[in-house]
C-alpha cells in the first residue's frame, strides 16, 4: 500500500513537472515583429496575414536614408536624406511604431558636424512622425554598418540621438565577433542581423544566408553585452555580375522564366549565363553575364536561429525582414515561426 502510494505521488510529480516545463516554454515564446522597407507602407492581404499569424504587435517602418550625395556641399557636409518614407495605410495606426534610418558607414568616415547631422535627422524624423503619425514617437532605430575607422563619429551620434529618443542600433556578425576592434554602441539594446552576411560575388555561396556562414562568427561560447533582438530574412535576390566582376542585384527570384528562356543558360542550380544580349526586369544584359539566383528555404532560416540561440547571446525578439508579397508567398513562415 505504501509502495502504491508512493508511486502514486511520483506519478502526480512528474506529470506536475512536464506541466510546468511545458508553460515555462511556452512563455519564452518570442514576440515577433517586421520591417517594412519601401517608400509608400501599403497594408496587402498578405501582409495581414503574416501579422496576424505572427500575432504581431510592432512594425519597425523604415523612415529614410542618411548618404553622402555631394562632397562639396559644405553646408550639410553633403549629407542628404533619400528615400523617404512618403505614405503609411491607416492600417499601422493600431501597430507599435518604430522608425528606422539607415546611415551608409561612408557618412562617418570624414569630418562632419555631428551635432548638426543628428539635429536634422532628429528634425526629419518627428517630422515625419507627425505627419503620418499625428504625434512623436520616441522609440527609433538606427541601422549603420559601422567599422573600426567610423565607430567614434558613428557612436557620438548615436550618444546624441539618445538626448531625443529611445535609441537601439542594428548589429552585424562581424561587429559580435570583433567587439573589441569595432566596439560596443552606446545604446541599450540592438538587432543582430542575420542577412547579409555573404560574399555577393561568390558563385557558391548565398550572401543572404548560410548557416556554415554564421558559424564562423558564433559558437557557443560567443557573448555580447547588449541585450538584442534577431533579424531573420524573408526574401531572395538576383545577384548580375558583369563581364568585368562588377555586380547588381535585382529583387526577388525568377528561376522559372530563366529556365525556360533561350537567352540564359543553366549553368547549376543557383548560376544561370547569359547566350545572348537581353532586357530582363529593367536590366539590359550582355552575352557573358552571370545571373546568381539566392533563395532561401525554411531549413537555413532555422537551422542559422538555432546557433544563435545556442550561443551565450541575450536574444529577445524576432523581427522579419521583410513585408513583402513575393517574399511571404515564397516561403512557409508558419512553419518558421512554429520552430521558434
Amino acid at each position: 500500500m505504501i509502495k502504491t502510494r508512493h508511486f502514486i505521488i511520483i506519478f502526480f510529480l512528474f506529470i506536475f513537472s512536464a506541466l510546468f516545463y511545458s508553460c515555462s516554454y511556452t512563455n519564452e515564446a518570442k514576440n515577433i515583429s517586421f520591417y517594412h522597407w519601401k517608400a509608400k507602407a501599403t497594408y496587402t492581404e498578405a501582409y495581414k496575414e503574416a501579422l496576424t499569424l505572427a500575432e504581431s504587435k510592432k512594425v519597425y517602418l523604415h523612415y529614410f536614408d542618411l548618404n553622402l550625395v555631394d562632397e562639396n556641399d559644405s553646408q550639410n557636409d553633403g549629407i542628404y536624406p533619400v528615400y523617404l518614407l512618403t505614405e503609411v495605410d491607416k492600417a499601422y495606426y493600431d501597430f507599435d511604431i518604430v522608425p528606422v534610418v539607415y546611415i551608409t558607414n561612408h557618412v562617418f568616415k570624414d569630418e562632419i558636424d555631428i551635432q548638426g547631422l543628428a539635429e536634422r535627422t532628429t528634425l526629419l524624423i518627428n517630422e515625419i512622425s507627425k505627419k503620418q503619425f499625428q504625434k512623436k514617437l520616441t522609440t527609433i532605430q538606427i541601422d549603420c554598418d559601422w567599422t573600426q575607422t567610423t565607430k567614434n563619429a558613428y557612436f557620438e551620434f548615436l550618444k546624441l540621438m539618445n538626448n531625443e529618443f529611445e535609441v537601439s542600433t542594428t548589429i552585424r556578425l562581424h561587429q559580435v565577433k570583433f567587439q573589441k576592434q569595432t566596439g560596443i554602441p552606446p545604446v541599450k539594446s540592438g538587432t543582430l542581423m542575420l542577412y547579409n552576411i555573404g560574399d555577393l560575388k561568390s558563385r557558391n555561396e548565398n550572401s543572404i544566408l548560410e548557416n556554415s556562414i554564421v558559424q564562423k562568427y558564433i559558437n557557443s561560447d560567443t557573448s555580447y553585452p547588449l541585450k538584442l533582438n534577431l533579424g531573420l530574412p524573408l526574401f531572395s535576390q538576383t545577384i548580375v555580375t558583369n563581364t568585368s566582376n562588377k555586380i547588381k542585384i535585382i529583387k526577388d527570384t525568377e528561376r522559372a522564366i530563366l529556365e525556360n528562356d533561350s537567352h540564359f543558360k543553366k549553368v547549376d542550380e543557383t548560376n544561370f549565363s547569359i547566350l545572348k544580349d537581353t532586357l530582363y526586369k529593367g536590366f539590359y544584359l550582355s552575352k557573358g553575364y552571370n545571373l546568381k539566383l539566392e533563395e532561401l528555404s525554411e531549413k537555413e532560416i532555422i537551422t542559422s536561429y538555432k546557433t544563435i540561440k545556442n550561443s551565450r547571446l541575450n536574444i529577445d525578439d524576432i523581427i522579419f525582414y521583410h513585408l513583402d508579397d513575393n517574399a511571404l508567398n515564397s516561403l512557409n513562415l508558419k512553419k518558421i515561426i512554429n520552430q521558434l
